[in-house]
């Protein structure tokens, strides 16, 4: 396993905007699992390097030759009696050894907001002022009817929000974007709580799902598929897909775009929703997985038009050919002859 120990303290996501309420110390321990980015921008010795994460420039040993300018993805695997990171070279190897049922799981808070209501004081008032505020403001967001007109620009904040771009926002300096998100308001909530089982348990599951689908985009290799969580309360699992076919070689328009929503709900069930825009067209398709539960929706066509206002021309179809998100992630992102056998829960 190729290795790099840092000689001096890397500070927390969440320390950026502490203040000196005592949490400090405790913000300061990154907890195992957590993913970082980092950019080699000096060599000291052969075995020694100066690496750039999250803007924090600090030595670290490795035995593995690493070349100045090079970019690693690293994960944290030990936190005593020092920090080790390793370099994470197969994003692929490490979406499989997570628990994959997470991948279509939903990103809801409301687990955790009911483990905060069984606690007095309410374990919020101990967090720095940034994540209690992120941390509400998701949740209420979550609980926002997005049936009415606004809704796209609820979602739409719900998945800027989430933070599958910490990493990113990190590598170029940028630690108030980073530490805006949700998943470094969790990752705060984890570390503060973590003699607390139960809270620090539910904020690592949400991180964890949130971790899978960067891990999912990474893989893909692909900027033209695009993988998002779907973060809303009333749906159990999925995610939606974006893909765009623009090509630079003129075959094809770039205005054409297909985007896929993949999801399970409680009453439906499976439910995939396929769209294909291209120039003036729109093209929708309702796959569900069954003929019973295909008719059921196909009763509700004409509303869907009459809310559609801004394209004339539209079609819609339905089908009974429905895949389980989670199972169509995997074969989206998974190469033939992989198996994937952790699934546990």
């Amino acid at each position: 396993m190729d290795t790099i120990r840092p000689l001096s303290s890397i500070p927390a996501v969440a320390s950026t905007t502490s203040e000196s309420r005592g949490q400090q110390a405790q913000q300061n321990q990154l907890p195992l699992g957590q993913l970082l980015k980092a950019v080699v921008v000096d060599a000291k010795g052969s075995d020694q390097f100066i690496l750039d994460i999250g803007g924090n420039k600090l030595t670290a040993q490795s035995q593995t030759q690493l070349s100045i300018g090079q970019n690693l993805q690293l994960q944290v695997v030990n936190t005593s009696p020092q920090i080790e990171l390793k370099i994470v070279t197969d994003t692929l190897n490490q979406f499989i050894g997570r628990s994959l049922t997470l991948v279509g799981k939903n990103i809801d808070l409301s687990s955790l907001f009911q483990n905060f209501s069984q606690t007095t004081p309410s374990p919020l008032s101990e967090l720095t002022p940034t994540s209690r505020s992120i941390i509400e403001s998701f949740f209420t967001l979550q609980q926002s009817d997005i049936g009415k007109t606004e809704g796209g620009t609820v979602l739409k904040q719900l998945l800027e929000g989430v933070g599958l771009n910490l990493e990113h926002n990190l590598s170029r300096g940028d630690k108030e974007s980073a530490a805006a998100t949700l998943k470094a308001a969790l990752l705060e909530v984890a570390n503060t709580f973590k003699d607390a089982q139960t809270i620090a348990m539910t904020a690592n599951k949400v991180i964890n799902t949130i971790e899978l689908f960067q891990l999912a985009q990474l893989n893909t290799n692909n900027e033209a598929f695009l993988i998002f969580p779907l973060p809303l309360p009333f749906i159990e699992a999925g995610y939606l897909s974006i893909e765009k076919d623009g090509s630079k070689d003129g075959s094809g328009s770039s205005d054409d775009t297909r985007f896929s929503l993949h999801l399970t709900m409680s009453d439906i069930g499976h439910l995939n929703i396929d769209f294909n825009k291209n120039n003036d067209s729109l093209m929708i398709r309702f796959r569900a997985e069954s003929v019973e539960k295909m008719e059921f929706i196909q009763q509700f066509s004409k509303e869907l038009l009459d809310t559609i206002t801004d394209n004339a021309n539209i079609s819609i179809s339905f089908a009974s050919d429905a895949t389980d998100p989670v199972s169509d992630l995997i074969r989206k992102i998974v190469p033939k002859g992989k198996s994937i056998l952790d699934t546990k829960a």
